[in-house]
């Protein structure tokens, strides 16, 4: 039985939205699961894919499947590019890497909560270049509407598509940013 290591969005933990939910759609599909917490205040993107990096490393890289929400999906994926696991799921992979942070819907308010620091991280990383290191099948997910209410989220998830090889997407109607609406749930529950 395959393990999925699921790293939530930024700043969140196990309470911070039913992720309950989400786990449950994914052990319904015969897999375990381990939540990875993340120490998110005053660090950056480095010590995040560290952190589930020290996690993943006791895992068979065949019996891993990396999956993250928004930051998190931002998080596995780097994790992925260093080592490829069994597969990788992105859940509203979130849109702060280098060519985003050009983008004519890159809020400052974004830039400005997320702060300095962890934005002059982002834009160090080339996305595409990192793509390229991604081998394993790769699931990427996101709502509809939240295409329609942060475009920049739909570039993110077309560049995903463009430069990921191997790679399914799945659009999930109804569904905001929260990976943990019933409408992303069900999503989840039939295409992981």
């Amino acid at each position: 039985m395959k393990t999925v290591l699921f790293v939530p969005g930024f700043q969140e933990s196990l309470e911070s939205r039913d992720y309950k939910s989400t786990i449950d759609a994914i052990k319904s599909r015969g897999y375990n699961v381990e939540f990875v917490p993340i120490q998110w205040k005053r660090t950056t993107v480095k010590n995040w894919q560290q952190e589930l990096e020290k996690v993943y490393s006791k895992y068979d890289v065949n019996q891993t499947i990396l999956a993250g929400f928004s930051f998190g999906a931002v998080t596995a994926f780097m994790a992925a590019t260093k080592r490829n696991p069994s597969a990788l799921w992105l859940f509203s992979f979130s849109p702060y890497f280098a060519e985003d942070q050009d983008s004519k819907y890159m809020k400052q308010v974004w830039i400005d909560e997320i702060g300095k620091r962890r934005i002059a991280a982002f834009s160090k990383l080339n996305f595409a270049d990192l793509a390229q290191l991604i081998k394993c099948p790769t699931k990427i997910f996101i709502g509809d509407k939240e295409i329609e209410n942060y475009p920049i989220m739909g570039e993110r998830f077309d560049a995903a598509i463009k430069y990921i090889a191997n790679i399914k997407k799945v659009i999930v109607v109804g569904a905001e940013h929260d990976v943990a609406d019933p409408r992303y749930v069900k999503a989840i529950a039939k295409n992981v």
